[in-house]
Formats: C-alpha cells, structure tokens, sequence
C-alpha cells in the first residue's frame, strides 16, 4: 500500500513536470496575446526555407502585414481596445493562410506570413484575399461597443535564388510595406526581385 502511493506519487509529480514543459516549450514559440507563432519561431522556419531555395529548391514567399493607423485605434479606444483588434486580426489571418503557411506576430501591430513552396502570382492572391478580408468586415471591440474599420497594408517578397538570406528576403517584404503605406494604405504591394 505504502509503495503504491509512492508510486502514484511519483508519477502525479512526472505529469505536473511533463506539463509545465511542455506549457514552457509552447510559450516559447507563441505570442502570448495573439496566440500565433512569435518572431522567435518565425526566424527558425524561415530560415531553412530561403537556404533550400537558395540551393535550386522551392521559391518561398513572405508578407509582412501592417495594421494602419494602429497608434489612433490604441489613442482613441485605449489599449485594451488595440489589443481585441490584435487578437481578432491574428484570428483573420490565420483562417485566411493555407495549412501550410505560418502566420506569426513580428512585434506590435505587425506581423508575418511565412509561405513555403509559394510563388509571386500565389503570395499576392493571398495577400489580397487577408486585405479584403479585414476591410470588409467591421472588427467589433469594447464587448461590442464599438465597431472599428481596420484596414492593413502588406508587403510580399518572394525568394529569388542564391545570395538571398532570410534578413534580405524580409527587409524586401519590408520594403514594399512600406511603399504600400505611401500610397495611400490598404494595399498590397510586391517587392522587386
């Protein structure tokens, strides 16, 4: 009797440890808010990616998705307000990648798409498919309150061939980002090889 509850004992105490690591492995790669994968990961599975292509392997694409005029939804609403939009953006995205893809938050109002085996023409319709998406549809926050049309920009860059690095592939993404914001917002726009 006595060395079952030992037993029983131990073996409570190995689940309890086999729980909290795999809790802490998981908040490793998670954005605690969002629930997406973190910048952490993304750099992981991107990385292997661009290398394969780079080798003559599958083209792999990146968006990097914006959400625009962030800082007026946070000044305006508040900050709980800006983090239902983050979370229910995160939502959208997700629901609107292929299985494959793996939608990650890169910091704040950004975030990243990472697409393997992906070319231009198919990263682009994707893309364009999230933007409709999150402007067509009002994101609902303050337990319903209020209704807010968001809208975002994305940037797309697709791996080219050798010499491409994953920091060269996501500072292209970046920059046509940022070259959609200057046209006026919620639009996507592909980086040039």
């Amino acid at each position: 009797s006595a060395r079952s509850r030992t037993l029983i004992r131990h073996k409570r105490y190995a689940d309890f440890l086999r729980n909290r690591l795999d809790h802490s492995l998981e908040m490793a790669v998670t954005d605690p808010l969002t629930g997406v994968n973190n910048r952490r990961f993304m750099t992981g599975q991107l990385e292997p990616l661009v290398d394969h292509a780079a080798r003559g392997g599958a083209a792999a694409a990146v968006l990097i998705l914006d959400i625009d005029h962030f800082k007026m939804i946070n000044d305006t609403f508040g900050h709980d307000a800006g983090d239902e939009v983050l979370v229910e953006f995160a939502v959208r995205l997700a629901t609107n990648v292929r299985a494959v893809d793996l939608p990650c938050r890169f910091g704040g109002e950004e975030f990243v798409v990472v697409m393997p085996e992906t070319d231009v023409e198919k990263a682009r319709a994707i893309a364009d498919r999230i933007r409709a998406q999150v402007a067509g549809t009002p994101f609902m926050v303050m337990e319903g309150r209020e209704s807010l049309n968001v809208t975002i920009s994305i940037g797309v860059a697709v791996t080219t061939g050798q010499g491409d690095t994953a920091e060269s592939l996501l500072k292209r993404a970046d920059e046509a980002l940022y070259e959609a914001k200057q046209a006026g917002r919620n639009r996507v726009i592909s980086a040039a090889a």
